[in-house]
């Protein structure tokens, strides 16, 4: 045999069907769909977006700088990955600081670190850290999306997995929790779970070795538990393959394969969650390991059972076990053996339980969800989720079940908070892709053979095929015309006030976490930028907790409290800042900032109405429908501040409660003339107050008063800005202020009323 005829022995023509071509080309289709839904909202801004981002790039990029500095040194770069766990933070928290490791998503970090320097070093790839990370979650939410084609296919088949791949690619809970910049838990967990879950079907369905079952096994295991390491809320999965494992003995299944399996996953699933310290290797004694370990050790309990209990008294006596195990986890619970839950993972298990703590009711992603966040973004999918529910009960294998377990709990999960919504867009993927397939197949399948040789009739005629197809298609598409692509509900001038679209708005740094969802403002850029530029380098930045990473990472200077909110006392004394007088408020800021330069940055959204071309006014509200809205600055915040450092709010709020002729609603929002001449909150605003101004009656007045139809008034203040710690005697110096403020946009009105907008950061220097 010569030479060539060897090679073309060794190489040959690839062989593929149609179907699988067809299914290849639809993935390809699926993923540049998500990818290209994922990064919309480039053109607002190529950033990280929201605020846990820019710390957890920042702690990648101490990863990155620790290994290329170990690596030059010569001593390899693992010992520089090893520095991440002494690193203690004292730019954050000052002066206590933050130990991070224990603080973080360690997974998260080592996962964009790690993956940088892989392909940056093997591959050459020519990115900084911060656009690696800003792209990161964009193809890791466009992976999943081909990870659930293979989940759903072994629970639902072909049909059911390319449904569910799409569904969960244009997702409006995933698209908000996982496009551009996202640098943060969910993407990563999600692709962690999918997989995880993917793996383990593979096992239960496939005929392998022991050998083959055990790394298998330990392999989904590990992917889990670094899942809860990247994501606290992957911490539900665990437990839910824990109730998962309790039912698979009731299932016609081979125990003692599954035993063993089952022991081998929870381990690597401990052993994943422990390389981290957080949750680490207490995750054995919290909740979540309890129910992993106990249902493994249900079904090692059951698989012995079987060998000497007769066949028709095994699930009887199952139950019996099983009553006895929720007995002892009452019993370990009670002695206090297992970690006690927060009031966060309360509120996840039992909803009704609502947390009183103001710091948690002040962060707006822990509200409730409503009926309509569901009915909007799904749909069509709740009815295929419902009937895919059903077909999963009827069926009631070993796959099938699987996807009831995950799916039901994850529903129920998710009227928790409003962030938790990506629970249920998980659930509804998987069901409404049984449902779907399910659908399909009744629709298309053949009607009985006749005895005439003929093509295939089918029960419906064509033509209701299509009618049925493009019905089904519009109902699909119903929710992305409001969601997926680009909204099209018309927009306030400059487009500026638009109902939220997870696939178009502007990263959180753009629009300064606000209401302007469509937007590219540079105010925050511009107040970050002379920061980190006009400060001493050893200067103290106090603001509210939602700035504190923006101001750390990008701004470059310290910070007394942030987002991870690990301090509650320190986030209620700038709380007690705000609303002291000038000579208190100086006195603590100097004492948080101990002995070094201090700056106070306070950030406003508002609006300028003009009545005439001489008569305008500033308002700390926006247009919004037939009204006005809070913005989403400080002035939307304030509230907070009083509650969080346990003030009166009757001292500096207007009507807080209702039921007196005063206030006949509540009004939380205004302003008592108390705070705004006697704290320094009232003293930080760029303006002077001017009057009253009823919407219903078109007046100004100098009383405050509850209009006619039960609306209280609009707080309106003088024009042009005044600055009112700009005199020498004040320990509060003016240094800085965005241009928004002198140079709002324009966003409602009319033509005889126009109203234009602001978003202003100001930076006041506190005397030394």
């Amino acid at each position: 045999m010569t030479l060539s005829s060897r090679l073309q022995a060794l190489v040959r023509r690839p062989t593929i069907t149609r179907q699988n071509m067809i299914i290849a080309l639809t993935l390809v289709s699926v993923f540049v769909v998500a990818l290209f839904i994922r990064s919309f909202p480039a053109k607002y801004g190529f950033y990280l977006n929201e605020f846990d981002p820019y710390y957890d790039y920042k702690a990648a990029q101490f990863i990155v700088s620790s290994f290329d500095a170990s690596w030059a040194a010569g001593h390899g770069g693992f010992p520089g990955l090893l520095a991440y766990f002494h690193w203690t933070d004292y730019t954050t928290w000052f002066p206590e600081g933050r130990a991070v490791a224990p603080t973080s998503q360690d997974g998260l970090q080592f996962a964009g670190a790690l993956s940088y320097l892989f392909f940056r070093n093997v591959f050459g790839l020519q990115m900084s850290l911060y656009n690696y990370l800003v792209l990161f979650p964009v193809f890791v939410g466009s992976l999943t999306s081909i990870v659930f084609f293979f989940l759903v296919k072994r629970i639902a088949g072909t049909a059911g997995g390319l449904f569910a791949a799409l569904m969960f690619a244009v997702s409006p809970p995933i698209l908000e929790r996982g496009n551009l910049g996202w640098f943060k838990s969910e993407p990563l967990g999600i692709l962690l779970f999918a997989l995880s879950a993917y793996i383990f079907l593979t096992i239960l369905d496939s005929d392998m070795s022991s050998r083959q079952r055990v790394l298998r096994g330990i392999f989904a295991g590990f992917l889990l538990g670094y899942g809860n390491t990247a994501w606290g809320g992957a911490e539900y999965f665990t437990a839910a393959f824990g109730l998962f494992f309790i039912i698979l003995p009731f299932l016609d299944l081979d125990l003692s394969k599954l035993a063993i399996t089952g022991l081998f996953f929870t381990a690597g699933d401990i052993f994943g969650s422990a390389i981290f310290p957080r949750p680490g290797i207490g995750v054995v004694t919290s909740a979540e390991g309890l129910a992993i370990i106990g249902g493994t050790l249900f079904i090692i309990v059951a698989n012995w059972l079987k060998t000497w209990v007769r066949p028709d008294e095994f699930r009887k006596t199952l139950l019996k076990v099983m009553f006895g195990a929720a007995l002892a986890a009452i019993a370990l619970v009670s002695f206090g053996s297992v970690s006690a839950l927060s009031a966060r993972y309360l509120s996840v298990i039992f909803p009704w339980i609502r947390s009183g703590n103001p710091l948690v009711q002040s962060v707006a992603e822990q509200a409730l969800p409503t009926g309509s966040d569901y009915f909007s973004s799904y749909l069509l999918l709740l009815l295929l989720g419902i009937f895919g529910a059903i077909i999963a009960f009827r069926r009631r294998n070993t796959a099938t079940s699987f996807a009831l377990v995950i799916g039901i709990t994850l529903i129920y999960a998710s009227a928790a908070f409003s962030r938790l919504l990506v629970y249920s867009s998980i659930a509804f993927v998987i069901l409404a892709g049984i449902g779907f397939a399910e659908l399909a197949f009744s629709l298309m399948k053949p009607t009985s053979s006749s005895m005439i040789k003929r093509k295939p009739a089918y029960s419906t005629g064509n033509e209701m095929r299509a009618v049925y197809s493009v019905a089904f298609i519009a109902l699909i598409a119903f929710p992305a015309s409001i969601f997926w692509i680009p909204n099209p509900v018309p927009c306030t001038t400059n487009g500026l006030v638009c109902d939220q679209s997870p696939a178009d708005y502007g990263v959180s740094i753009a629009n300064g976490g606000t209401i302007f969802a469509h937007s590219t403002l540079t105010d925050w850029t511009q107040a970050l930028s002379w920061i980190k530029t006009n400060t001493p380098q050893n200067s103290v930045i106090i603001a509210w907790w939602d700035y504190g990473y923006w101001i750390n990472v990008m701004g470059n200077r310290t910070t007394v409290a942030d987002n991870a909110t690990l301090n509650e006392t320190r986030i209620a004394e700038i709380g007690n800042m705000m609303m002291s007088n000038l000579t208190q408020a100086e006195t603590l800021a100097k004492d948080m900032a101990n002995g070094r330069p201090v700056y106070i940055l306070s950030f406003l959204t508002g609006s300028l109405i003009s009545f005439s071309s001489t008569q305008q006014y500033y308002t700390l509200q926006i247009p919004s429908g037939s009204g006005f809205t809070a913005g989403g600055g400080d002035e939307s915040k304030k509230q907070w501040f009083i509650r969080i450092a346990g003030l009166n709010e009757s001292r500096y709020l207007e009507c807080p409660t209702a039921g007196t002729l005063q206030c006949p609603n509540v009004d939380d929002f205004n302003l008592t003339p108390y705070t705004l001449q006697n704290t320094l909150f009232g003293h930080l605003l760029p303006f002077t107050f001017a009057g009253w101004y009823s919407l219903t009656n078109g007046t100004i007045s100098a009383q405050y008063a509850f209009d006619k139809n039960g609306n209280p008034p609009l707080e309106l203040f003088n024009y042009p800005p005044s600055y009112q710690l700009s005199g020498s005697p004040s320990p509060f110096q003016i240094a800085f202020t965005s241009t928004s403020l002198n140079s709002p946009i324009a966003c409602g009105g009319s033509s005889t009323q126009p109203i234009d907008c602001f978003t202003t950061v100001v930076v006041y220097k506190v005397a030394n």
